[in-house]
This record gives structure tokens, C-alpha cells and sequence, in this order.
């Protein structure tokens, strides 16, 4: 008889008799021999998300956090285990994430053919970079057949030829002459303004306060960073500053030009340090309002190597990860505050690629899987300030918007085919999205509870994000896109955006709004009311939108007076609005 190899009840329970020293008595009794061998150990998996879920996750626990933030609610309920997320890079494809094409142009093969034309006709590299970034790439999102329309493809045309007799030999900067006393004023408005925990300039104010002083010493030498915080500075200040200046646009150029002048200097020397990347955040404004969409292209891919390094991309890997890095010992309030603002400034990077992608046509940098950080505490102390109210309003409802955008993108990065109804729905659940988001809080009535330009910033950007997304979205459907009308919502949304900001910049004429708000925002509304004039030969209510379009030509002419830089966008903005105003008959 075959000696047994485990009693009856190890063999049911497939383990070793002999696993625990001694075997068990049965076994030990039977005189049976272990057989089975160890089992392997298991590995301990998370349960991932699908790669086409995981933004739709992210959104919903944004608005769990959204919830236990609202500032107009009694929020009792613990929610500390809904409001982060970190995505894992099991759960997203590198390969979707880190795709280098910029996207497929939405025009037809006739209208790519005339856009390249056109550019070809442009031989300064910078003016042709200039138009394909803030002119042709919003038009690509207004409807495919733009350049087929007579009437569209001739102001584009004289537009052309305007910009042809354009003098391509880049002005002498203008010099900057700023008394010290108006330094040190604007200085001051800013650390009394712009300070939150969120960002918070790494220099010292009484530093930044010397600093007049020390830029005329001819025995001190500032590094490159410090001065471009120190003109950023200024800047920003500048743009607050509600006393008359004479000059403005000349003053803009300048402060502009100056750090325009270190970026080269200061891209060659950049270092992992956290003054590099807050000049990097300061620099992508600057040149955004410098119509230099490439160089701020180019600094944002300077600055997200920084951020890594800085562990703005691994804010959270050792709770997410424990294996991988050891946890901190004792996380202080001090150590979570730095926690949460640099998940508050990640968050704001990862938005800013999505603008990017978005307005400009650029390409996915930053890839799905290679950060871990939660969503912060908007109010990054932990401590509700009634200052901080519309900072936090505004984290919490763009983070929403990012991720909307950023599934879109994604979605749009495959090339899927448009006419299923599967992508149909999909628009049609974004453009919910966004709805939602603006219905929940009415950026809107928040505009007309602002005390201060801050603030107004705050719920402006909300608003008109919202809008232009909204657009995007409709657009994409190929029954609008294709469609040689634009629909009735599409142009609604459109004349909506651009009466909201006329209304703003006239009750606020002091403020220096800059040109950034009408090209990053604008521009698109601005080109789907222009395609719809011209497109439509029985509009009855024309004349109030060719009066729409007249105003924010004049203000594109004034602000760029007396700056090279704009004089291409302006004479396309001017073409566009003459042939609006032939319509009429003027």
C-alpha cells in the first residue's frame, strides 16, 4: 500500500501539512509526507481603471471635492477619501499620452490647400508662426469649409497682402523708464495683491523691493531669474495699476521686451530650483501677451523637467506607491501646506498643456502614468479665507473644465471616425459637462459679486473657457462642422462671449486688459460671428454683430499701436471686419 502523501483534510485544502512546525497530528499520525509545494506568492494588485474611464473618474471625485468645498454650503459629512486621485500608469497607455502629431486640421482638402498657400506667401518665420497660431488654428475650429466662402477667402487674401509690406527687421526694444518710485509702488501692489499660498513668489519682498536700486549698481550683478521675476513683477502690477500712464502700449512693449531679451539667457541656464520655475509660470503670461505663443510653448517644455525634478509630478507617490519611496517622517501641517501647494501648482500645469493643445494645436508632453498627485485643498492652509474665496472657486471649476478638455483631446488624438453615433453622443455628453459645470457656478453672477480685478481675472477666465470649449465641442459634430451655415447655438455662444467682453473691458477702461484675453479667449468667437456674417445673406439682426465685430477691431488697433509684434494679427481682425461691414453696405 502507497504511503499517503498528506491526510484527507490537507489534500482538500491543497496546503502543506508540514507548512507549520509541527505537521499537523493527523498527518503526523498517518505518517503521511507533504506533497504540495509552497504557493506562489501573489502580488498585491490595485484595482485599475479602464484607460477610457480614468478622466471620467478623476471629474467625478473633482466634484465630491467640489462638494466639501462649496463655499455657500454646510458641508458636514467626511469626504477625505473622494477628493484625490493620482493616475497610474497601468491605467492610462504611454503610447496615447505621449503621441508627438499635432491633431488633424478639421478644414477640407481645399481649404488646407489655400491656409498653406497663404503662409507661404508670409516669408518672416515669426509672422507666419504668429498666424498659424492665433489665427488659423482658431479658424480650424470654426468650420471646415471657412476658406471656401468668397467673401472669407478675400479679406483673408487682402490680409496677406497687407502683412507682405510689413517691415520684417524686428524694432529696438523701447527703452524702459521707469521711475524708482513707480517701481516700488507697483512692487508693493503686488505682494498686497497677487500673494497666495498657492503660488508664492520665491524671493523676499524687501529683496524685490531693492532691486530698483540694484539694477543701477554697477557693482551688483542679478542673475537672469531674479530679473525676470523682478520685470514680471512689474508687469503684473502694472496691469492693476488704475492711475492713467501715458503710453501704456509702449510701456507693455517694454516691460515685455525686457524679458523677452533674458529668456535666451535664462532658458541656457536654467536649474531644478523653485525660482526657475516661477519665472517659467511668469515668462508662458509675458509672452502669451507678447503674441509669442512658440517661445511660451518652448519655456512650458523647459519648465516641466523642472517640476519633476522638484517632485511636483510625485507629490503623492509614497501614498500611492509606498513600495517605491519611503513615507516622510511625521507629516507636519508645515510639510502638508507644501504638499498642497504643489499640488495646487501641479494641477495648474497640467491645465496648462491642455490650453496649449487646445488653442494652439501643440502636442502632448506631459504623458498618463508619469505623475501621482492628489487634488490639494483649495484653500492649500486648510484655513477658509473669505479673500481666497474666488481662487478657490476658480481651482475648483477649471480643474473641471481641464479634465473635460482633456478627454476631448484624447478622444480626438485617436482620429475617430465623426459620423457614428457613438461619437455623437460623446460630444454631446462634453458639451453636458461643461453646462453642468456652468450651471453649478454660474461664473456669471459670480463677475458681478468682484470687488477686485483679481477676482473679475478669476470668474472672466471661467466664463469664457466655458464658452469657447462649448463651441469647440459643437463644432466638432461633422453636421456643424461640414455645414456651410454655422448652427444657431454655435454663433449664440459665440456673440455671447464677445458682448460679455466688450461690457467688461468698457466698464473697466483704466485697467490694461492686454490683447492675451481677445487671443486666448476671443479669438474663436470672433471668427465664428465673422464666418457667420458673411455666410448668411438674410440675417436680419446683422448690423448690432458688425458692430460687435467694429468694436474689437478698434481695440485690437489700439493695442497694437505700438507694438510690432500685433500688427499682423490686427490687419486680419481689420480685413475680417471690413467685409463684415460690406454686408451692410458701408
Amino acid at each position: 500500500m502507497t504511503q499517503p502523501l498528506s491526510c484527507t483534510r490537507c489534500q482538500a485544502k491543497k496546503i502543506r501539512c508540514n507548512r507549520a512546525d509541527p505537521r499537523c497530528d493527523k498527518c503526523a499520525a498517518a505518517g503521511a509526507q507533504c506533497a504540495y509545494l509552497p504557493r506562489k506568492q501573489r502580488t498585491i494588485r490595485r484595482r485599475a481603471l479602464h484607460d477610457r474611464d480614468i478622466l471620467q473618474e478623476i471629474l467625478r471625485r473633482l466634484e465630491r471635492l467640489e462638494d466639501h468645498c462649496r463655499l455657500s454650503q454646510n458641508v458636514t459629512e467626511e469626504v477625505e477619501s473622494h477628493r484625490s486621485i493620482s493616475v497610474d500608469s497601468e491605467t492610462i497607455s504611454s503610447s496615447e499620452s505621449s503621441a508627438t502629431d499635432s491633431p488633424q486640421s478639421a478644414q477640407s482638402p481645399t481649404g488646407q490647400a489655400i491656409v498653406q498657400g497663404l503662409l507661404a506667401r508670409v516669408k518672416d518665420d515669426r509672422i507666419r508662426s504668429r498666424l498659424q497660431s492665433h489665427v488659423f488654428c482658431a479658424i480650424d475650429k470654426v468650420g471646415s469649409h471657412f476658406f471656401e466662402n468668397p467673401r472669407c477667402m478675400r479679406a483673408m487674401d487682402a490680409a496677406i497682402a497687407g502683412i507682405e509690406q510689413l517691415e520684417t527687421t524686428p524694432p529696438d526694444p523701447s527703452p524702459l523708464c521707469i521711475p524708482k518710485e513707480t517701481a516700488k509702488k507697483w512692487i508693493n501692489q503686488y505682494f498686497n495683491n497677487y500673494q497666495f499660498e498657492g503660488f508664492r513668489i520665491p524671493l523676499e519682498k524687501d529683496f524685490v523691493l531693492a532691486m530698483p536700486d540694484l539694477i543701477d549698481s554697477p557693482h551688483v550683478q542679478l542673475d537672469a531669474t531674479s530679473q525676470i521675476i523682478y520685470y514680471n513683477v512689474l508687469f503684473q502690477s502694472f496691469m492693476l495699476d488704475s492711475e492713467e500712464v501715458e503710453g501704456r502700449g509702449r510701456t507693455v512693449q517694454a516691460l515685455c521686451g525686457k524679458c523677452l531679451m533674458l529668456s535666451e539667457e535664462w532658458l541656457g541656464h536654467m536649474q531644478n530650483t523653485t525660482a526657475d520655475l516661477f519665472a517659467a509660470f511668469m515668462m508662458m503670461s509675458v509672452t502669451l501677451e507678447s503674441c509669442d505663443s512658440d517661445l511660451s510653448w518652448k519655456i512650458f517644455k523647459a519648465a516641466c523637467p523642472v517640476a519633476r525634478a522638484l517632485g511636483y509630478f510625485s507629490v503623492d507617490e509614497d501614498r500611492h506607491y509606498p513600495h517605491r519611496k519611503p513615507p516622510l517622517a511625521g507629516d507636519s501641517q508645515h510639510e502638508e501646506i507644501e504638499r498642497n501647494r504643489m499640488r495646487f501648482e501641479f494641477w495648474h500645469i497640467l491645465r496648462t498643456e491642455s490650453h496649449f493643445r487646445l488653442s494652439f494645436g501643440k502636442p502632448p508632453i506631459i504623458a498618463g502614468g508619469s505623475w501621482a498627485v492628489n487634488f490639494p485643498d483649495p484653500t492649500i492652509t486648510g484655513v477658509d479665507h473669505e479673500s481666497t474665496r474666488f481662487i478657490q472657486i476658480h481651482f475648483l471649476a477649471s480643474m473641471r473644465l481641464t479634465i473635460v478638455t482633456m478627454r476631448y483631446l484624447d478622444i480626438m488624438a485617436t482620429n475617430p471616425d465623426p459620423h457614428t453615433a457613438d461619437y455623437n453622443d460623446t460630444m454631446d455628453g462634453l458639451v453636458a459637462e461643461v453646462q453642468k459645470i456652468m450651471s453649478d457656478w454660474n461664473p456669471e453672477e459670480l463677475l458681478s459679486s468682484t470687488t477686485n480685478r483679481i477676482d473679475t481675472w478669476f470668474c472672466v477666465d471661467i466664463l469664457f473657457s466655458s464658452y469657447k470649449m462649448l463651441i469647440v465641442f459643437y463644432q466638432s459634430k461633422p453636421s456643424h462642422r461640414d455645414s456651410h451655415r454655422l448652427p444657431y447655438h454655435t454663433v449664440d455662444i459665440a456673440r455671447k462671449s464677445l458682448l460679455m467682453s466688450r461690457s467688461l473691458m468698457e466698464t473697466t477702461p483704466r485697467p490694461y486688459w492686454g490683447i492675451s484675453l481677445v487671443l486666448l479667449h476671443q479669438s474663436i468667437p470672433l471668427y465664428v460671428l465673422c464666418y457667420d456674417i458673411l455666410g448668411c445673406y438674410d440675417r436680419e439682426d446683422v448690423a448690432a454683430d458688425v458692430a460687435l465685430i467694429t468694436w474689437f477691431d478698434d481695440y485690437v488697433a489700439v493695442a497694437s499701436k505700438d507694438r510690432a509684434e500685433l500688427k499682423a494679427i490686427s490687419l486680419v481682425v481689420r480685413e475680417m471686419t471690413r467685409a463684415c461691414q460690406e454686408v451692410l453696405g458701408h
